[in-house]
């Protein structure tokens, strides 16, 4: 295969993006040999003219449900709706195509009428059909009664007060759902998965697949990765560490839940909800329970993922982190915890002080954050400017990487970094320089493949991203906007195509 000479472009590395590192770069068989200004060029080379882009190494996304987002990709999105009558109509139009009625990224604050749908109502829609309406957290859903007489064959004594199931009982029949669906539609989505993430510049994802129940739908993902060049780190969201064992991976868990979440009431708090105050949401794994899970994963040298997002769950889960660092030492690859929104003061140290990598969504903040927003609502005004304390964090060295939780958000990188530069708390804002790098090279760092991947240097992989416009030279107001013009991997163009 011959080299690929890139030329005419603006290339940028850590640690400073805003610098112009090179302006040309040799790569052969998927891997750069050479970065440098005015390369020459020979006749067994093939040149690539980059017009001038500013090229980073490509994207990353550190917290996809690939199946899911497939799943999401294939319905019918809601999240533009502004009424219930608005949700209907998109739902009937989505009847009138297919057999099962799959609606996502409904959040009733959004709403006119700041309430979720009825399952009489969502019946007025589709009495003939199999609805169902997923609440953008992914911890809720509202089923009409053609779907809960599915449901209940599962869960015979399912409570569903006009529809709604939460919990565990959402979690047992998502994943039912999913094996439900027919396989030829699955593998569709995880096309589409693929082709999203191209169009966004993202060239690797995590993606957290499957349940305790039954990992079909990580072997699915994983069976498709083998012939996909986006590059995907897989993890079963299982205790079991049989099967990462068995693919060679190097983590379990992935969004294994100690707790819900605050859209649904279900995140784990010390302190009742501030629009529940009989509530302080659910905690599915205790302390004895998440040592057990660590157990299992020091004896297989695995490291281990947990969801937690409630101050409660994160103390838990924080916690347990330590006494393994102090039982075991720092592991190769360090355990993660996902989201991580409420912490308190002892679990951010306690994450300093025993290497804990934390997942973060920037974009739940975007899209929940400010005094106006969901977790106001949820928690009051004085907790609520307390979550996602990102520049905290990075400020005290935590190793932090950034993902967008699919489909509860898009994959969107540029989204995301935009959403970290315009925190909505002031103090939390981060550097742009910063920002880019928890969706470039900081999620490769969480898969223990930051020496191939997340650089643009000699020997890593190739895969970059070119940007129309240099990211530091537009209005911040304007970042949010910019689009990506190509994504190379291993040198290779995916988009266009």
């Amino acid at each position: 295969m011959p080299q690929l000479l890139f030329h005419n472009c603006s290339g940028r590395n850590l640690p400073d993006y805003a610098h112009h590192e090179f302006d040309s770069m040799l790569v052969e068989n998927g891997r750069i040999i050479k970065t440098g200004y005015q390369l020459p060029a020979h006749p067994d080379m093939t040149p690539v003219d980059l017009e001038g882009a500013t090229i980073l190494a490509a994207f990353a996304d550190a917290h996809v449900h690939m199946t899911q987002t497939g799943i999401a990709l294939s319905g019918v999105q809601l999240e533009p709706a502004a009424s219930l009558s608005q949700v209907f109509d998109l739902l009937a139009d989505e009847s009138s195509r297919n057999e099962f009625v799959l609606g996502w990224g409904l959040q009733e604050t959004r709403l006119k009428e700041q309430r979720l749908p009825t399952s009489k109502e969502l019946d007025a829609v589709a009495p003939e059909k199999f609805v169902w309406v997923t609440r953008q957290d992914l911890h809720s859903a509202i089923l009409n009664t053609f779907a809960l007489r599915w449901a209940r064959t599962i869960i015979p004594n399912l409570s569903a007060p006009d529809g709604l199931v939460r919990g565990n009982d959402y979690y047992r029949l998502s994943y039912s759902l999913i094996d439900k669906l027919p396989e030829a539609f699955k593998r569709n989505g995880l096309e589409l998965v693929r082709q999203h993430c191209f169009r966004n510049g993202v060239a690797t994802i995590h993606a957290l697949e499957g349940s305790r129940e039954s990992a079909a739908d990580t072997i699915a993902v994983a069976e498709f990765s083998r012939n996909s060049d986006l590059h995907t780190v897989i993890y079963n969201q299982s205790g079991d560490p049989s099967l990462p064992h068995r693919y060679g991976w190097k983590g379990m868990g992935g969004c294994l839940l100690v707790d819900g979440s605050l859209g649904t009431r279900t995140a784990a708090l010390h302190e009742p909800y501030h629009d529940q105050p009989d509530n302080t949401g659910n905690l599915y794994l205790d302390a004895s329970e998440i040592e057990d899970l660590l157990n299992r994963a020091h004896q297989n040298q695995l490291h281990l993922a947990l969801h937690a997002i409630g101050d409660r769950a994160i103390d838990t889960v924080a916690a347990t982190y330590a006494w393994a660092c102090k039982k075991w030492g720092k592991p190769a690859i360090a355990n993660r915890i996902e989201h991580f929104i409420m912490p308190s003061d002892k679990a951010i140290r306690q994450a300093r002080d025993n290497a804990i990598n934390i997942c973060i969504q920037p974009a739940f903040d975007h899209y929940w954050g400010g005094n106006d927003g969901l977790y106001a609502q949820r928690l009051g005004n004085k907790r609520a400017a307390r979550l996602n304390p990102f520049k905290t964090m990075l400020d005290l060295g935590i190793q932090l990487a950034a993902g967008s939780d699919s489909p509860v958000t898009a994959i969107d990188p540029i989204a995301g970094v935009a959403a970290l530069v315009h925190h909505s708390n002031p103090e939390e804002r981060m550097s742009l320089n910063s920002a880019l790098a928890l969706f470039i090279s900081e999620p490769h760092k969480l898969a223990g493949e930051s020496l191939i991947r997340g650089q643009l240097k000699t020997g890593y992989h190739a895969d970059f991203v070119c940007l129309p416009e240099d990211p530091f030279k537009i209005a911040p107001s304007r970042l949010g906007n910019l689009q990506v013009k190509r994504l190379y991997i291993d040198g290779r163009c995916v988009y266009p195509r």
